[in-house]
């Protein structure tokens, strides 16, 4: 087997169906089922390796030409459900930290955090927006569970440097805190995603038939993923 040029991940799962490459900015993965023997696996990667080699390439030029985020706190406007709002920020002394949406964001902050400004504004940023989007999320559940039928254990809502989900073992949701910047389509199809994972735990046809039962025009929201996703998680990195 000749090298992979570019860093190459190996991931056994028992979960997987088939073997599969998955390439990311900088990364391209081989994951292996359970029972796959390592000459076989070897074999798919020599098959697929021009295809996953100029896939990389292509993710490295797009993630390059991604402009370097401005500082936060000096931004005039942020995403906001999927739409650029202003960004108030007020300072004065003896003020605790506290943050509201009401057309535009408000953040407020005590004076004098110094070189730590950006910092402060973007974990209380990051705080609320937690809370929010977990109650957010909880509502949707259930206006979706009389057409679903599907419940999760429990919401949780974090900050995922590459996933925007996923469904544990004991049936929890995982959600990245970003998808309260993107559209609320776009929420929708990942929550609707995930909840398709505690019927059908891979991505199998039978997922995606799942899926589209939900949301029938899904491919739309995967699509306005791809095309922003990895801008959104670079401009808000923890």
């Amino acid at each position: 087997m000749k090298s992979v040029a570019g860093p190459l991940k190996i991931r056994r799962s028992s979960k997987a169906k088939r073997l599969r490459l998955a390439v990311k900015p900088g990364l391209i993965e081989l994951v292996i089922p359970r029972g796959t023997g390592e000459a076989q696996a070897m074999a798919f990667l020599d098959q697929h390796r021009a295809w996953a080699e100029g896939k990389l390439l292509e993710l490295n030029d797009r993630a390059s030409r991604i402009p370097a985020p401005a500082s936060f706190a000096s931004s005039p406007t942020l995403p906001w459900r999927g739409r650029e709002v202003p960004l108030i920020i007020r300072e004065a002394p003896g003020l605790r930290t506290r943050v509201s949406v009401e057309g535009a964001i408000h953040i407020a902050l005590p004076q004098g955090l110094g070189e730590t400004r950006d910092e402060v504004a973007l974990r209380a940023f990051y705080v609320w927006v937690r809370r929010w989007l977990r109650t957010h999320v909880a509502a949707m559940v259930e206006r979706l569970a009389p057409r679903t039928g599907l419940r999760p254990r429990e919401i949780r809502v974090k900050h995922m440097k590459t996933r925007w989900g996923s469904c544990g073992p004991r049936n929890d949701i995982n959600l990245n805190w970003l998808l309260a910047l993107a559209p609320e389509s776009v929420l929708e199809y990942v929550v609707v995603h995930e909840l398709c994972h505690i019927s059908e735990r891979n991505h199998s046809p039978a997922f995606w038939s799942l899926v589209a039962r939900h949301l029938p025009n899904y491919a739309e929201e995967r699509r306005w993923l791809k095309l922003h996703g990895a801008e959104l998680m670079r401009r808000f990195s923890l």
